[in-house]
This record gives structure tokens, C-alpha cells and sequence, in this order.
């Protein structure tokens, strides 16, 4: 994984994203830049975290490897083929192989379409086109994600939360994709029921070899389920390490206030007013010059202003955008920029 300039990506990733950039016209002839030419790659069978505060640009990063929007520039290779270049047809035919588990379980079904329908609909599209063959299919499906197939003339409304986001994973798996993009499926859940569908998702991983991007803001539900964390930052990834190292060793300031912004599960424990007055996220409509987290950090100087940072290893497997880390950068490592999935 690398950020932008001289990257390199590997060949043999079942998802190569390179220069990826999304940007949405506003009123006032403003534009929100919500990606801002970021590059990552993927193996099969890893799980990549993109972690950061609501309108870092993750989740539009997720719909952008679908092309739900297309991206404005840049590359999405998935398994050896450029989804920005094929057409409409191609692309629809290639999308069978990506799906997605959408945030609210609940408004991502229909609640006029009995269970059954709503997970047998890419199969009605997409094959088999034997009926029985499908009802087989899609009652293996529920069983799959944990739920008596004997429910399946039942209706969303008769289901809990985690129940339909149990559904709507069952829909996403019933074409056997390679990829599946998460964006935040347990942040409408209780605690108790994210444990549950985390641990689902693990499961089903395994079993189906799946390839996963796990969106979300709650930096403990990433640390459990994936391989390899990104952090982003007003459409930039500013860090990319394993989830321990990252939780552990933080480099970059922005990393570390995430950490420290994440709630103690004690009532005794001082709140660090320090942390909380990092201030607001900037407009994406006009992001600070340089590095964009500068006008919250305490470390930035006129460096900051002028230059971008890009990654740069300071560990083994651990990168950072930062001009002044919070750890020593060996000189070694410093110019290394590799791609890291």
C-alpha cells in the first residue's frame, strides 16, 4: 500500500487500487473532494480495515471499487481487470463477483419482499434459472449465516437488526463472490450482536474464501477482524500497519487520536481534555495545502503547509504520511515506498 507519487503495487493482488479519486460537485460551484488520489492493494483471502471519522472518504472508497459512483480517475484492477474501463454490460456481468453488506440492515431490505425473494433476486438474474434450484441455494445460504431456512416466507419487519444483517450477508454470499466490500454492517447493532456478526463474518471467510474491506469508525471492531489496518484522513490514507502495531505504536498524530477518543469502559477514568480539542474536521471542499491533518496538529510546522507527505515505512509493514512521526524513522526505511496489502 502507498500513497501517491512512485508507488508499487503488486501484480498478483486480487485488488489493485491505484490514483483513486472521487470528487462530487456542490452548490456554489464547490467540489468535495472525497478521495484524493489514494493507492492500495489486496491478496486473496486478506481483510483490509479502512478506519477513520465520518466524512474521512472511507466509505466512498468502498462504493468507488464497485464504481457506485465511478470514480473520477485513477485505477480499480480487480482479479487482472480494469473496472473503470469496461462497460456497462461488462461491468454489470464482473460485479457478480463483488457485492456488498450495506450499514442499516433493516432500510437495505425490502419490506415488501418476503425472505426468500430478497436472497433468491441475483439468482432469479443470474442463474440457475431451475426454481427448486434456487429455494436449495437460498435456504443453504440462511442456514450458512445462522437462521432457521423455515423463516424464509417471513418479512424483514418480523426480524431483529442483527437477524436482517445475517439476511443481507446471506444475499450478498448467494452468488459466491470473491470480494465483498463491509461499509460499518455492525454499526447499527448492539455490542453484544456485533460480536455475533463479526464472528460470523470470520467464519464465513474461511469457509468461502473470501477476500474482505471492512469500512468502519470503531477502531476495536477493526483491530478484531482484520489482516491489515488503513487509517484515513479528509480522503487521504495518512497510515497502514497490522492491527497490533497500530495499536500499539501509533506514528501518526491522527492515529493517536483515534486511539485516545475511543471511550474506557469505566466510569473512573479521566476524560483527556487534551484529545477532544483537536477541533473539526476541515471542508473537504477546501482541505488545508500540504498535509491536511496540519491545522489540528501540534507538531506541524511551515514543512507541513508547503510539502504532502507521503508513506514512508518506519517499520517493518508499518507505513506513515508524516513529516514528523511519532516514532523514529530509520534511515534505511525512510525513502521506502512499497505497496503493502
Amino acid at each position: 500500500m502507498a500513497g501517491t507519487g512512485d508507488i508499487h503495487l503488486r501484480d498478483n493482488a486480487l485488488l489493485r487500487v491505484k490514483d483513486l479519486n472521487v470528487r462530487f460537485p456542490v452548490s456554489g460551484g464547490r467540489v468535495v473532494q472525497a478521495v484524493s488520489g489514494i493507492s492500495f492493494d489486496i491478496m486473496k483471502g486478506e481483510t483490509l480495515g479502512l478506519v477513520g471519522e465520518s466524512g474521512c472518504g472511507k466509505s466512498t472508497t468502498g462504493r468507488a471499487i464497485l464504481q457506485l459512483p465511478k470514480p473520477n480517475s485513477g485505477e480499480v484492477v480487480f482479479d487482472g481487470v480494469d473496472l473503470t474501463e469496461l462497460s456497462p454490460n461488462e461491468l454489470r456481468r464482473q460485479r457478480t463477483a463483488l457485492q456488498m453488506i450495506f450499514q442499516d440492515p433493516i432500510s437495505s431490505l425490502n419490506p415488501r419482499r418476503r425472505i426468500a425473494d430478497v436472497v433468491a433476486e441475483p439468482l432469479r438474474v443470474w442463474g440457475p434459472s431451475d426454481r427448486r434450484e434456487q429455494q436449495l441455494k437460498v435456504e443453504a445460504m440462511l442456514e450458512a449465516v445462522g437462521l432457521d431456512p423455515a423463516a424464509k416466507n417471513r418479512r424483514p419487519h418480523e426480524f431483529s437488526g442483527g437477524q436482517c444483517q445475517r439476511i443481507s450477508i446471506a444475499r450478498a454470499l448467494v452468488l459466491e463472490p470473491k470480494l465483498i466490500i463491509c461499509d460499518e454492517p455492525v454499526s447499527a447493532l448492539d455490542v453484544s450482536v456485533q460480536a455475533q456478526i463479526l464472528n460470523l463474518l470470520e467464519d464465513l471467510k474461511v469457509q468461502y474464501e473470501l477476500t474482505l474491506v471492512f469500512v468502519a469508525h470503531d477502531l476495536a471492531v477493526v483491530k478484531n477482524i482484520s489482516d491489515r489496518v488503513a487509517v484515513m484522513y479528509l480522503g487521504k490514507i495518512c497510515e497502514v500497519a497490522d492491527p497490533d502495531e497500530l495499536y500499539v505504536r501509533p506514528a501518526h498524530p491522527y492515529t493517536e487520536l483515534l486511539l485516545g477518543s475511543s471511550p474506557v469502559p469505566d466510569p473512573n477514568h479521566p476524560l483527556d481534555r487534551e484529545m477532544v480539542a483537536g477541533g473539526e474536521l476541515p471542508s473537504p471542499t477546501n482541505p488545508p495545502s500540504g498535509c491536511r491533518y496540519r491545522t489540528r496538529c501540534e507538531r506541524a510546522d511551515e514543512q507541513c503547509a508547503v510539502l504532502e507527505p507521503q508513506l514512508r515505512q518506519v517499520r517493518e509493514g508499518h507505513f506513515v504520511a508524516c513529516h514528523h512521526p511519532l516514532v523514529d524513522v530509520p534511515v534505511s526505511l525512510g525513502e521506502t515506498r512499497v505497496a503493502v496489502g
